[in-house]
């Protein structure tokens, strides 16, 4: 039986932080999350200052991010996670072309690389796949 689409043994969902510089983006992404029925959008972030304050916060099961921010991008955001909280896995989702990007991304410590013209089932299934264990590119 596949336990893919269900919430957690304790009945809680999974908590998704999503930081993307567009609102739209962010707005979008969190609906397509709050769809299923094991995962839910916990909190968001523009930039990566105040993504840092959301995980002291909120401590999502995973960290979306963009690569392309103002300031910090996603890249060193990333890196930051992965100094302070080694466990949280983060989920690189961008329109930078993969091949240039995912490498950089894996050195920096994300478990996964989804394009943002993958769609949203490429996205909830890589972010599945992340919470499973898996890497995700």
């Amino acid at each position: 039986m596949d336990h893919s689409n269900r919430a957690t043994s304790t009945g809680s969902k999974r908590r998704i932080l999503l930081v993307d510089d567009h609102a739209v983006v962010r707005d979008g992404i969190a609906l397509w999350i709050n769809q299923t029925n094991d995962m839910e959008s916990c909190g968001a972030a523009e930039q990566t200052r105040e993504a840092i304050r959301h995980i002291e916060g909120l401590m999502p099961d995973v960290v979306i991010t963009d690569i392309g921010m103002p300031g910090r991008d996603g890249l060193e955001l990333t890196k930051d996670i992965k100094a302070r909280w080694p466990s949280l896995p983060v989920l690189i989702f961008s329109v930078h072309d993969e091949g240039l990007y995912a490498g950089r991304a894996l050195r920096a410590g994300a478990r996964g690389y989804c394009s943002k013209n993958a769609g949203a089932e490429a996205l909830i299934e890589a972010i599945r796949n992340i919470l499973r264990g898996r890497m995700a590119f």
